[in-house]
C-alpha cells in the first residue's frame, strides 16, 4: 500500500495530464469558456478539449464489431506525462492526420485487425495508424469492457454519433500555476457547478486512484491482522512448551538466590530477541513479495508500480512482532516468573500462579491493542471498532465454551463406559489439562479460514454478473425515440427477445433539503458522498411499474393521484442514495433537467437487486412528468447463439450507426478477471492463515506432547496395553478436535453471515460443502497428531522409558 500511494502521489499530475480538468455533458456555454479563457490568459496552448463517447467500431475487412470508448481530442494534451504509441511518435501526428485514429492494442485482437486496416465509426471511416501502449486516463476494468479510439475533434460531429439526448461528455484539461488556479476554483466553484461542470484536480484524482485500492488493501490488512493476531496465540502455544521444559531450570535459579524479576528479566530478554528475529524475517519476506505483488495485481493498480524498501513499514512490520512476543509470552512468562524454589527438591510443589494484577494488565493490554490496530488497519474506525470487537468476541467464545464442555463433562461422567475412553474424557479436565488452548488455537484458525471462505464465496458469487437462464445478454445504448419501432422490428427479425427498456433521461439536483446544491458543495463540512451525491449527473427513467429487481421499503408506490399530480410531481429513490442525501418520504427535492426546474416530492424508497443484469435506477419517476425532456432509449435483448449475437452487432451499425451494443459476455470475461485477480489476493491470505493455524496446532500438540508420554509411561508401567494408551490419545485428541470444530465453524457460520448481511448488504450464500470439510479436516488434523503423540511412548519399553523421565506427581484424573 505504501508503494503504490508513493507513486500516485509522485504520479498524479502525469495520470491527469493536468492541472485541472472539468467535465459536462452538455457542451460548455460561454460563460464557463470565458471563464477558463480568464484563468490561463486566453493561452490556447494551456488548455485542451476532449470530447468522449461510447460507439461500436466496425472492421470491414474482418467484419467484427467492438464497443469502444471514442475520443476526440484537440489541443496540446497531455501537458504532463506522454503518450506512448506504436510505432512511436504518432501521437503528435493525430491532430494533422487525415482520418487517422490511434486505438488500445486490445482493439486490434478483438476486432481481428492490423495496423492499416479501416475502422468505421458512427458515419466516417478512419485509418488505424498505430496502438496506445500508454496514456493518461481509465485503466483496468473500464478498459478491459471498452477500448479506446483516439481521433481528432474535428472529425466527431462527422461521425454523426453525438445528438442531442445522446450519452456524451465534453472535458476541458487546463494547465495553470497553483496560485491562480486555487484562487479561481474558489471564486468560481459555485458557478461551475450551476452549470453543471464537474471538477477535477490533481489533489482529487489522486484521492480517487487511491480510494478504491485502499480500501481492498485495508481489508486485506484486516486478514492480515487477523492472521497476526492467530499467529500470537500460537506464541502462547510455544511458550507454554517453554515454560513447561525450563521449570526444572527456573527452580534451581531460584533455589541459588535468583528472583522472580531476575527470572522474568532473563526469560524476557529471549522472547524480545525471538520477536525482533521474527518481526526481521516477516519484514524481509514482505519486501521480497513486493516484487511479485505487482505482476499478480496490474489489472488492480492504477499506477505503474517500481517497489521500494520502505523503512517505516519494515520498522512497523519489526514493532509489530517484538509487541506481539511481548504480549503473548507475558502470560507464560509471568507463570514461569512464580515457580517457587521448593521446586527444585520436589518437582510436584505447585508453582504460585499468577498475579491476579499481572492477569489484568495483560488481558487490559491485549484488548487495547487488538482495538488500536484495528482502527489503525481498517478503512474506518467503524470497521476497525467492528473487527477488534468480533476477534474479541471470538476468542472469549471459544474459551468459554472449552471451559463449558470441560466443566459438564467432569460432572456427567460416562461410567459405564470403556477405561480408555473414560480416562481420555477425564484428561480435558484433569490438573494441567491443555483443552482451552488447543480449543483456542484450533479454534480460532479454523473460524479465520472459514469466515474468509464464507464471505469470499458469497461476495465473488453476488459481484458476478446475473447468470440464470433466460437473463439478457446484450445491451443497446443511445436509441432515439424514432428508432425505436425499426429496432423493435430488426430485433424481430433475428430472434432476438426484447427482456426489458427503459428511457434515459440525465438531470441534476438543483434543491434539496431547503437549501441550493451550489451553497452546500460550496460548503468545507460537505462530507464526500454528499459531495458526490448532490454533484454528480443522474440517469434517471419513468415507469409505471416495478421492475423485477426492486422492492419498495418505506413509502408507497405510484397511486392514480399520483401520476395525475405534476406539481410536485412523485419520485421514488433508491435507499442508499436517499440515505447519502439525508432525505426520506414526502421530503422535497427540485431537479434540473437540462435546464428546466421540475419540483419533486419523494414517494418511496426501493431497495434495488444491482447484481441482476437489468436497467435499475437511483431514481424513477411516474409516467406523465419527463416525456418531453430530450432522452434516449437503453435495451436489454435476449440472443442465445454467440455467432448470432456477433452478426447483429455488424449488421446494426450500418442501420442505427449511433446505436452502442455491449455484449454481456464481455462483462463477465473483464470481471472475471478483476474478481480472479481479488480472489488470488484473498486466496493468498487465507494459505497463509491456514499455514499459521497448522502450525499453532503442531504448537500445542507439542505443549501436551511430556505430560502426554508420561502419562502414557505410567499406565504402560500399571499394565495398560499399547492400544489402551493409543485410544485414550485418539480419544483426548478427538474430542479437543470437536470442540474446536464444532464452535469453529458455528463462529464462522455466524460471523459470515453478519459481514455479508451488514457489511456487504448481499445475500448469505455460503459454500456449506467447504466448510463441512474445513471442519472435518480440522478434526482430522488434531486426531491425528494427537495419536502422533502416543508413539514416543509406545516405542520404548516402560522401564527404559522411566529412567530418564519422572513420573507425575499426581494422578491422570
Amino acid at each position: 500500500r505504501a508503494t503504490v500511494r508513493d507513486a500516485v502521489d509522485a504520479q498524479s499530475r502525469r495520470l491527469l495530464g493536468a492541472d485541472l480538468r472539468l467535465a459536462s455533458r452538455a457542451p460548455l456555454d460561454a460563460s464557463v469558456e470565458a471563464l477558463i479563457a480568464k484563468l490561463v490568459h486566453g493561452e490556447r496552448r494551456d488548455t485542451a478539449h476532449v470530447t468522449r463517447f461510447a460507439s461500436m467500431a466496425l472492421t470491414p475487412r474482418s467484419g467484427r464489431t467492438r464497443m469502444v470508448d471514442v475520443r476526440g481530442m484537440q489541443g496540446a494534451f497531455p501537458f504532463y506525462g506522454e503518450v506512448r504509441t506504436e510505432p512511436p511518435g504518432l501521437w503528435a501526428e493525430l491532430a494533422g492526420a487525415d482520418h487517422a485514429a490511434l486505438v488500445d492494442r486490445s482493439l486490434l485482437v478483438q476486432l481481428d485487425a492490423r495496423v492499416g486496416d479501416e475502422l468505421t465509426l458512427g458515419r466516417a471511416r478512419f485509418r488505424v495508424r498505430g496502438t496506445i501502449t500508454r496514456a493518461p486516463g481509465t485503466f483496468g476494468l473500464g478498459t478491459q469492457i471498452a477500448p479506446r479510439v483516439f481521433i481528432a475533434r474535428r472529425y466527431v460531429e462527422e461521425t454523426g454519433l453525438v445528438q442531442r439526448g445522446s450519452l456524451v461528455e465534453h472535458m476541458v484539461y487546463l494547465r495553470a500555476s497553483e496560485a491562480p488556479r486555487r484562487a479561481w476554483l474558489h471564486n468560481h466553484r459555485e458557478t461551475l457547478a450551476a452549470a453543471s461542470v464537474r471538477v477535477q484536480t490533481v489533489a482529487s484524482y489522486q484521492k480517487d486512484l487511491t480510494r478504491t485500492f485502499g480500501a481492498l488493501t485495508r481489508y486485506l490488512g484486516l486478514v492480515g491482522l487477523a492472521a497476526l493476531a492467530l499467529g500470537g496465540v500460537g506464541v502462547g502455544a510455544g511458550m507454554r512448551v517453554f515454560v513447561r521444559e525450563k521449570l526444572d531450570t527456573v527452580a534451581t535459579l531460584r533455589a541459588l538466590g535468583a528472583s522472580s524479576r531476575d527470572v522474568l528479566a532473563t526469560y524476557g530478554l529471549l522472547a524480545l530477541a525471538l520477536g525482533a528475529a521474527a518481526g526481521l524475517a516477516g519484514s524481509a519476506l514482505g519486501v521480497a513479495l513486493q516484487w511479485a505483488l505487482p505482476s499478480v495485481l496490474s489489472g488492480l493498480l492504477p499506477v505503474e508500480v517500481d517497489p521500494t524498501v520502505q523503512p517505516t513499514t519494515i520498522a512497523t512490520g519489526i514493532a509489530l512482532g517484538l509487541w506481539l512476543a511481548i504480549l503473548f509470552a507475558a502470560g507464560p512468562l509471568l507463570d514461569l516468573a512464580g515457580v517457587p524454589p521448593l521446586r527444585a527438591l520436589r518437582r510436584d510443589f505447585a508453582t504460585e500462579g499468577r498475579p491476579r494484577w499481572g492477569r489484568t494488565l495483560l488481558i487490559g493490554a491485549l484488548a487495547a491493542s487488538l482495538l488500536v490496530t484495528s482502527i489503525w488497519q481498517a478503512p474506518s474506525p467503524l470497521v476497525g471498532l467492528v473487527f477488534a470487537g468480533g476477534l474479541g468476541a471470538a476468542l472469549a467464545l471459544l474459551a468459554a465454551t472449552a471451559t463449558a464442555v470441560a466443566t459438564w463433562l467432569q460432572r456427567h461422567r460416562l461410567r459405564n463406559a470403556p477405561f480408555w475412553l473414560r480416562q481420555g474424557i477425564a484428561n480435558l479436565f484433569r490438573p494441567r489439562n491443555h483443552t482451552v488452548a488447543t480449543v483456542l488455537a484450533v479454534g480460532f484458525a479454523l473460524f479465520l479460514v472459514s469466515t474468509l471462505r464464507g464471505v469470499g464465496q458469497s461476495v465473488l458469487r453476488q459481484i458476478a454478473v446475473d447468470t440464470r437462464p433466460g437473463r439478457p445478454n446484450l445491451v443497446l445504448f443511445d436509441v432515439q425515440r424514432d428508432q425505436v419501432e425499426p429496432l423493435e422490428a430488426f430485433a424481430a427479425e433475428r430472434g432476438a427477445r426484447i427482456v426489458e427498456r427503459a428511457p434515459l433521461v440525465s438531470a441534476r439536483i438543483a434543491w434539496v433539503a431547503g437549501r441550493e446544491v451550489g451553497d452546500r458543495l460550496g460548503e468545507e463540512e460537505t462530507h464526500r458522498d454528499l459531495r458526490w451525491a448532490l454533484g454528480r449527473e443522474y440517469r434517471m427513467t419513468y415507469n409505471a411499474d416495478l421492475r423485477v429487481s426492486e422492492r419498495v421499503v418505506a413509502g408507497r408506490w405510484w397511486t392514480p393521484e399520483d401520476l395525475a399530480a405534476t406539481d410536485p410531481a412523485a419520485v421514488s429513490l433508491e435507499t442508499d442514495i436517499a440515505g447519502t442525501l439525508g432525505v426520506k418520504p414526502g421530503d422535497g427535492i427540485t431537479w434540473d433537467v437540462q435546464g428546466v426546474r421540475v419540483p419533486t416530492v419523494v414517494r418511496s424508497l426501493r431497495a434495488v437487486d444491482w447484481g441482476r443484469l437489468g436497467v435499475n435506477f437511483f431514481v424513477v419517476f411516474p409516467p406523465g412528468v419527463l416525456e418531453q425532456a430530450p432522452q434516449s432509449l437503453v435495451f436489454l435483448l435476449r440472443l442465445a447463439d454467440a455467432e448470432a449475437r456477433a452478426e447483429f452487432q455488424r449488421d446494426l451499425i450500418g442501420l442505427f450507426p449511433n446505436v452502442s451494443a455491449l455484449d454481456a459476455s464481455v462483462i463477465l470475461r473483464a470481471l472475471d478477471a478483476l474478481l480472479g485477480q481479488v480472489g488470488l489476493a484473498i486466496r493468498l491470505l487465507a494459505l497463509f492463515t491456514l499455514a499459521t493455524g497448522l502450525a499453532i496446532l503442531v504448537a500445542a500438540a507439542a505443549a501436551a506432547r511430556h505430560e502426554r508420554t508420561r502419562e502414557a509411561l505410567l499406565l504402560r508401567t500399571l499394565g495398560a496395553s499399547s492400544g489402551t494408551v493409543r485410544n485414550i490419545a485418539v480419544t483426548v485428541a478427538v474430542a479437543l478436535g470437536a470442540i474446536a470444530a464444532g464452535v469453529g465453524s458455528g463462529l464462522a457460520f455466524l460471523a459470515s453471515w453478519a459481514l455479508v448481511h451488514f457489511v456487504f448488504a448481499l445475500h448469505f450464500d455460503p459454500p456449506l460443502g467447504e466448510l463441512a470439510g474445513l471442519a472435518l479436516g480440522t478434526l482430522g488434523i488434531t486426531a491425528t497428531l494427537g495419536a502422533a503423540s502416543a508413539r514416543p511412548a509406545l516405542s520404548r519399553s516402560p522401564l527404559a522409558a522411566l529412567r530418564d523421565a519422572e513420573l507425575p506427581g499426581t494422578g491422570a484424573g
